[in-house]
């Protein structure tokens, strides 16, 4: 063994004492493990890859069973194989459920689908999985409207997903959901207002620790409130609103959102890049790409407009990665956060994770987090990053002269623990 690999193994053996925070999933909180292994299967990266592969997607029908799809997806699966999504799959179905071959084949898949409907049933599944997982709290995305009662506190973490209510209220369905939710009739800008504002308030009194949204390239941020605001809110309310006061009417509403999360001290989480519908004949979850050359600068607005508000950042493509670093080496109100999507590749990651260490401070890292829709990938994506942190601390940080192992322990609890614990007001939980 070289040094370099004792360096690494001795880092990653730390590494994984850590109790993670996960401050990004899509996980159900009434539904968190997989009851079948069409549930596992199901996640959008294989039923992307296996559709991409060749797969027909009728495939995926709702009205087949689980022993009419899961051999068409194995048989499609084959194909991806080569790719870290797989490989996800197998780490996961092994340590957790007893899975004792090197792939998914035709013969094996039954045993393993028993096996995951079985634990599915044993009681505190989800706490087990998590400790499995190394995984002390899980952030959730929850509609606006979203009942908020009977989540594990102990557990999980509710989060306002603000994408319907920024990039969709031209809609009258979405107005009319806020109206129902908040008890307030949108009549103006002024009862739009008052509906965004008891939303964020429900959210906070629940335990809330963040919005979250994803936005669109070019995106305008630009703080719109006031006349401007107050005319296309009327425009839209009139249904004779032009594209251009849609595009007043979602910045004024996200300058909303944001003024009342500085009031409630709830950091806003944004995902910034992705292009929804692109590739119309995709499979369910599988129509949205990048738009490669996009830039941050649009968000600029919004950061100078409410200096008092932390900014979580992700992006979608490499050739934003500068920009973002740079955003965390400037910016005092911006933390750069995990590796999005496209960019959750240990080639992508690896370079992106030495740049971010190379040049932002270190209190402005929050490593991962698993976007996630049921509590089992948190095993394989943890650890995928938990090998890669190793790997990177190791050789561009100790290697590189920038500190020792032993601070380099301690970025990594900053980075997957204290940093989450600070930016989302959990300090002092489960230490």
């Amino acid at each position: 063994m070289t040094d370099s690999q004792s360096l690494r193994d001795r880092l990653l053996e730390e590494i994984n004492r850590i109790r993670v925070i996960d401050v990004h999933s899509h996980v159900p909180h009434d539904a968190p493990v997989a009851g079948s292994l069409r549930e596992l299967l199901g996640y959008h990266y294989y039923t992307e890859l296996a559709h991409s592969a060749g797969m027909d997607k009728a495939v995926l029908a709702p009205d087949r069973s689980e022993e009419e799809v899961i051999p068409d997806l194995v048989r499609a699966l084959e194909h991806v194989d080569n790719t870290i999504q797989y490989k996800w799959m197998i780490e996961l179905v092994t340590d957790l459920f007893g899975f004792q071959d090197e792939k998914l084949t035709l013969e094996n898949w039954q045993p393993l689908a028993d096996a995951v409907r079985r634990a599915a049933r044993e009681p505190g599944r989800a706490r087990q999985v998590m400790d499995q997982c190394n995984i002390d709290k899980v952030f959730l995305t929850n509609e606006f409207d979203e009942d908020l009662g009977g989540i594990d506190a102990d557990l999980f973490g509710p989060s306002l997903r603000s994408d319907a209510l920024v990039r969709h209220m031209d809609e009258a369905d979405i107005r009319g959901r806020l109206e129902a939710t908040s008890g307030v009739a949108i009549r103006d800008a002024g009862s739009m207002a008052d509906a965004i504002g008891v939303v964020v308030q429900r959210f906070a009194d629940a335990g809330a620790r963040s919005a979250s949204m994803s936005l669109p390239p070019h995106f305008c941020t630009l703080r719109t409130l006031g006349g401007e605001f107050d005319r296309a809110v009327e425009a839209v309310l009139g249904g004779r609103a032009s594209d251009a006061d849609v595009a007043v009417l979602r910045a004024g509403v996200l300058s909303l959102l944001c003024g009342f999360c500085d009031d409630c001290k709830m950091p806003v989480q944004i995902m910034w890049g992705v292009t929804r519908g692109a590739y119309e004949h995709g499979v369910y979850q599988g129509h949205d790409l990048l738009e490669a050359g996009d830039t941050l600068a649009n968000l600029m607005p919004l950061l100078n407009a409410f200096a008092g508000v932390t900014f979580c950042l992700s992006v979608l493509s490499s050739g934003q990665e500068q920009e973002l670093c740079s955003y965390g080496w400037l910016v005092h109100n911006v933390v750069l956060s995990g590796h999005w999507w496209y960019l959750n590749v240990p080639a992508h990651i690896a370079r992106d994770l030495a740049a971010r260490l190379q040049s932002v401070p270190k209190t402005k890292l929050i490593g991962y987090y698993s976007d996630m829709y049921k509590l089992e990938f948190g095993l394989s994506k943890f650890n995928m990053y938990r090998r890669i942190l190793a790997q990177v601390l190791a050789h561009d940080f100790v290697e590189a002269g920038l500190g020792t192992e032993d601070d380099a322990v301690r970025i990594a609890h900053l980075m997957l623990r204290g940093n989450p614990q600070r930016v989302f007001g959990l300090t002092g939980e489960g230490q």
